[in-house]
């Protein structure tokens, strides 16, 4: 197939693959998606020196803190030296979704003024902070269409309350290559196998991503109790295994194996 681009240069190529994200442009020429929306709550990040952290918040685990309207999640990174904070709440007018927007470290801890005291010590630690606003997508129908595929943010974004958006997006790869690589001579029929693969498992991710964001930020009473006595009761790494110990090339050596 042929390829105009908007400086009207062209190119020739057997398979177009969309990993242009939630805004996709390649997108249209698979299925009409809509535009994505947003989705009234925004993330805030930021690193905190360890050095000037609270003891609490150096510890090698990760730490979730759930109230209404809002969660923040906090744990070690670069080999301990610094903590890593993501905090999610209301957007307000805030519609910046650029990864790299700047913040008002005021702003953040506002948010969370009446929360706990050591995560108040934890935040006025922050000297600044990353914000952006989240889009929302609903599941695709299709990722497909003859040799025009999609990929990443582009078929399926997410919120990132499982860290599953990158994740998803490097299975995504690792399937179509395999597909691919399989199917050389038959380049459609290998992107509708990709399809078939990937798009159960990354819309049942992308859904569950979504349900979080309601049960994270109940308001106080029975449902936000039921939700932590279930939280408390199991392990969450062996609860979601089938999310994080997925082997994303296991489903294209059953398909091979399968004819």
């Amino acid at each position: 197939m042929e390829l105009t681009f908007t400086d009207g240069t062209r190119e020739v190529a057997d398979v177009v693959i969309g990993a242009d994200g939630v805004h996709t442009t390649v997108g249209q020429h698979v299925t009409e998606a809509g535009s994505p929306r947003f989705s009234g709550i925004c993330a805030w990040r930021c690193l905190v020196p360890a050095d000037s952290a609270p003891e609490f918040a150096r510890r090698p685990v990760q730490t979730l803190w759930l109230g209404p309207d809002r969660h923040l999640v906090h744990y070690p990174i670069s080999a301990g030296t610094q903590i890593n904070i993501v905090a999610f709440g209301p957007a307000y007018d805030w519609t910046t979704e650029w990864w790299s927007a700047e913040g008002r470290i005021e702003d953040l801890r506002a948010e969370f003024a009446d929360w706990a005291d050591d995560l108040r010590v934890l935040l006025a630690a922050a000297e600044r902070t990353g914000r952006w606003a989240l889009l929302d997508r609903d599941p695709l129908p299709r990722w497909t269409n003859g040799p025009v595929a999609l990929l990443g943010d582009a078929a399926h974004p997410m919120f990132p309350f499982f860290a599953q958006g990158a994740a998803q997006a490097m299975e995504d790869a690792a399937v179509l290559a395999g597909c691919l690589a399989d199917q050389r001579q038959a380049p459609s029929a290998a992107l509708r196998r990709y399809e078939d693969i990937r798009r159960p498992r990354a819309t049942r991710v992308q859904q569950m991503s979504r349900g979080r964001a309601q049960s994270n930020h109940l308001p106080d009473g029975a449902a936000q109790q039921a939700r932590d006595v279930s939280f408390s009761s199991v392990d969450p790494f062996a609860h979601n295994g089938w999310i994080y110990g997925h082997d994303a090339e296991l489903p294209v050596r059953e398909a091979r194996a399968a004819g």
